[in-house]
Order: structure tokens, then C-alpha cells, then sequence
């Protein structure tokens, strides 16, 4: 079975089976050691039994995590040199590990059901592992300026390399 991605789902296809399966009132869907079964859905007719679908939502976190995936594979493909790539791949990584904390604390605070004393512990930590990833972007970032000065791009290659700072 092929997968394609796209930015709000992942869609698993079957070209050689029929239907698309879609989460509707009254259907339930099955699933067989081979085969998808459905249950109290009207047939199909034969002209839609060529292409069948099953969409898949993300979480964020999926979809997060493929994004970085994304941008790493587009920094692998581009002409920059080794270090400069594995910089940016850092930054992008660091960037996700700091949303991630950012989230994380944002649940803590909002969460009623600890004493205030718990939520401070807990986002004191929280806070700690924040700073210090902080701390390591922008060491990674001065690394980075430095070796852009010893080593400076060529335009072709600036251009490529703000597009993949984003």
C-alpha cells in the first residue's frame, strides 16, 4: 500500500480496492487480518470501488514530528556544506524540543488539579530544561555565525540557507 502525506492527514491507499471508507454516522469499520469490512452502509456503486482511501487525522505531535522530518530531508537534498547542514539541523531540533517544554509548561500551569506548590516545582523544572535548551541554541547559533565567516556562502548558497533557517 503507497503512503502519501499531506499536511492535515495521512492518506493510506489501495488502488486495487474500492470504497473510501470516511468516518460517518451509522458505519462501523472493521479490521480484518486482510480486509476492511463495513457494516450498515448502503453499497457502493462499481465506478467508486476503483479507489479506496482510509484518512488518518494526526495529532500535532505527529504532524510536528513530520514537519521536522520535512525540513531535515530538504537541508539533506540542498548544496551546503556538511557543517552548515548539520547546524541547521540542530537548530530545527532544538526549536521542536522548546516548543515541546513550551507546551508542557503551558499544561502545568493551566492544570488544576496540583497545589500551587506542585505546579511551581514542576514548572521551576520545566523552566530549567527551557533555559537550558536556550543556552544551546544560541551556542549553536554563534557556532554557526563563525563557521559562516571562516567559510562564507556563495549567494546561491545564502539564499537556500535563510529559506532553510525558517
Amino acid at each position: 500500500m503507497p503512503l502519501t502525506f499531506s499536511s492535515d492527514s495521512l492518506r493510506l491507499a489501495n488502488s486495487k480496492q474500492a470504497n473510501t471508507i470516511k468516518a460517518q454516522a451509522g458505519t462501523s469499520t472493521t479490521m480484518t487480518n486482510d480486509s476492511l469490512t463495513r457494516s450498515r452502509v448502503a453499497p457502493e456503486d462499481s465506478a467508486a470501488k476503483e479507489n479506496k482511501s482510509i484518512y488518518l487525522h494526526l495529532s500535532e505531535e505527529a504532524k510536528n514530528k513530520s514537519r521536522l522530518e520535512k525540513k531535515k530531508e530538504a537541508i539533506d537534498k540542498s548544496d551546503l556544506p556538511t557543517k552548515i547542514k548539520d547546524y541547521l539541523k540542530r537548530i530545527h531540533e532544538l526549536k521542536e524540543e522548546l516548543r515541546k517544554l513550551q507546551q508542557e509548561l503551558k499544561k502545568v500551569m493551566a492544570n488544576n488539579n496540583i497545589s500551587e506548590e506542585q505546579k511551581d516545582l514542576q514548572a521551576d523544572q520545566l523552566q530549567k530544561q527551557i533555559n537550558a535548551l536556550n543556552n544551546a541554541l544560541v551556542s549553536t547559533l554563534n557556532a554557526l555565525e563563525k563557521d559562516l565567516k571562516e567559510e562564507p556562502l556563495t549567494q546561491e548558497q545564502a539564499a537556500t540557507f535563510a529559506e532553510l533557517l525558517l
